[in-house]
């Protein structure tokens, strides 16, 4: 590990009574803990991570947020040329691209006929998403598995993007069982969709133990502010998702019927925290909700997907409530 001032954290209980000379910080303001630098590891948080993803071998390096991981994995990996599965989260393509490395996309729908097409693009890193966004469709893990060992093959790495992978806690252990078991897997996760606080930016990757050996020297020190670290070490994630997953699931399928009942159509088999669909009204559903002080994601920007497509989060009830309403007065008025 390299040498830095401000680690106070190593000496454990002292921390908090020791003076430190050793960080060149602004000592004439009082900021309280903020005027420490934050942990260079956290070791325990790796482990809570470990424990409950249930992975027995694989190594976790924690981030701020899953994005900071996929614009540092192309230079980390040195990736030439790339696959991106679609549709998937919109900021891989404009990583690479910063990184220089050559990009080639594919849609999913091709990909599960024949996993085998890989081959043809030769590619050093192969990226998708499961939960797929925008729709919430899980990726069968067979499909997973083989497009892994497609990659063993020419020597190359899987990413699988699960950022959303807490709603679906069964395909991710099934997803981690996989990645163990291939050695050739990065497993990409954000907690701060399940824990509610994108304003702390918490995200992990969890790699084994030979992709760990090409990373670990170009990793940053405090990329994880303490804050987050200290939020996630009070923070009791299996409960969180006990308590979360029951009503996220009872939310969905009651987005889901009114949707269809107002005569939408729902785009895959959503599965995580939000759904999206396509409208048949030839009508801006993001322009004309924002009258109602509404905002919900168009999806125009995928081109997968085609126009007319939207995805909304699911929430409580009541604000569930209004969005059907304020969806059925926009539809009747137009």
């Amino acid at each position: 590990m390299r040498e830095h001032g401000g680690d106070v954290y190593r000496y454990g209980d002292m921390a908090d009574k020791i003076l430190d000379f050793s960080a060149n910080v602004n000592a004439f303001l009082d900021t309280g803990t903020l005027a420490r630098y934050p942990e260079v590891t956290a070791v325990d948080i790796e482990r809570k991570i470990m424990k409950y993803t249930g992975s027995r071998s694989m190594k976790v390096i924690i981030g701020p947020g899953l994005t900071h991981f996929i614009y540092r994995i192309p230079s980390w990996l040195r990736i030439r040329r790339s696959l991106v599965i679609t549709p998937n989260f919109n900021e891989y393509e404009s990583s690479l691209a910063a990184y220089g490395a050559e990009v080639s996309s594919l849609s999913l729908g091709v990909l599960e006929k024949n996993p085998r097409i890989i081959r043809s693009y030769n590619p050093d890193c192969v990226f998708i998403c499961s939960p797929v966004n925008p729709t919430g469709d899980i990726v069968d893990t067979a499909l997973l598995r083989q497009i892994s060992y497609e990659m063993n093959r020419i020597g190359g790495i899987l990413f699988v993007d699960q950022a959303f992978g807490d709603f679906v806690p069964g395909h991710a252990e099934e997803t981690v069982r996989i990645a163990e078991e291939t050695g050739n897997m990065i497993i990409g996760r954000s907690l701060t969709k399940i824990l509610a606080v994108p304003s702390l930016r918490i995200g992990y990757i969890m790699v084994s133990e030979s992709v760990f050996n090409m990373i670990k020297d170009k990793t940053e020190p405090w990329s994880v502010c303490e804050p987050a670290i200290e939020f996630l070490r009070k923070t009791d994630l299996s409960a969180i998702s006990k308590i979360t997953l029951p009503r996220v699931d009872r939310e969905r399928a009651y987005m889901i019927k009114e949707l269809e009942n107002l005569g939408f159509e729902i785009l895959g088999r959503p599965r995580a925290n939000f759904v999206a669909f396509r409208s048949p009204f030839n009508v801006d559903l993001r322009d004309s909700l924002l009258k109602y002080g509404i905002l919900i994601r168009d999806l125009s920007d995928y081109v997968d997907l085609g126009k007319n497509c939207y995805r909304v989060a699911v929430r409580e009830r009541s604000e569930n409530r209004i969005l059907i309403e304020a969806l059925r007065s926009v539809i009747t008025t137009f």
